[in-house]
């Protein structure tokens, strides 16, 4: 008796070269188009979170001089020895945070190095605010808002990239006070100096009295 026994033999499937190459393909067509959106949303935050931060150490300052009515004293009874230089840095640790205003330092992301040190608030005598950029603050654009004043407070940023100090110049000033790409801008509350080896110092205005 003869028995004849079919057997079906199933191939393994599996991707084609052609295939393989067109899902990397799609992949990264993603990803040119993902990527470039990624970095952005990490920058704007960075900006933000400056703006951010500013904000929040002008109410502080605003709460400190309510109470005491004086910018250049710690609780309204020890008196803040300024140096020579006209410049007190560390205005946000030294009395801000001590009074219990803020609870951290200021910090702004955008700064160069070490934001902890490259960053801070400080109390200027009149005349020696934002690094001598422009004499004194030209808040709206042409008048020196802050001649006269007694003190300014400032956040200074060192190493600040050129593109960084225009971006927040155009959020918080706007782009009308702005200055061109890699030129100085002495206009507004953010001012710097003209940009060297693609960095430069940032000077954001909080209040004068």
């Amino acid at each position: 008796m003869n028995c004849n026994v079919k057997t079906n033999q199933t191939g393994a499937s599996g991707f084609t070269l052609i295939e393989m190459i067109g899902v990397l393909a799609v992949i990264a067509i993603l990803a040119a188009l993902l990527v470039p959106k990624v970095f952005s949303a990490i920058n704007d935050a960075r900006i933000n979170s400056v703006c951010i931060n500013c904000d929040t150490v002008k109410t502080a300052v605003a709460d400190h001089y309510g109470k005491y009515g004086k910018l250049d004293w710690i609780f309204g009874t020890n008196q803040i020895q300024i140096p020579g230089s006209g410049i007190y840095a560390g205005f946000d640790t030294n009395v801000l945070m001590t009074e219990g205003l803020i609870d951290k330092p200021f910090i702004a992301k955008i700064s160069g190095g070490d934001p902890q040190t490259t960053s801070n608030i400080q109390l200027a005598t009149g005349g020696n605010e934002n690094g001598g950029v422009a004499a004194g603050y030209q808040l709206d654009g042409v008048t020196n808002r802050t001649a006269g004043a007694q003190y300014v407070v400032e956040a200074r940023l060192d190493q600040v990239t050129a593109a960084d100090a225009k971006e927040l110049n155009d959020r918080i000033d706007g782009t009308a006070l702005g200055a061109s790409f890699g030129e100085a801008d002495n206009r507004g509350r953010v001012e710097y100096t003209q940009p060297a080896n693609g960095t430069t110092t940032v000077y954001v205005y909080l209040t004068h009295r």
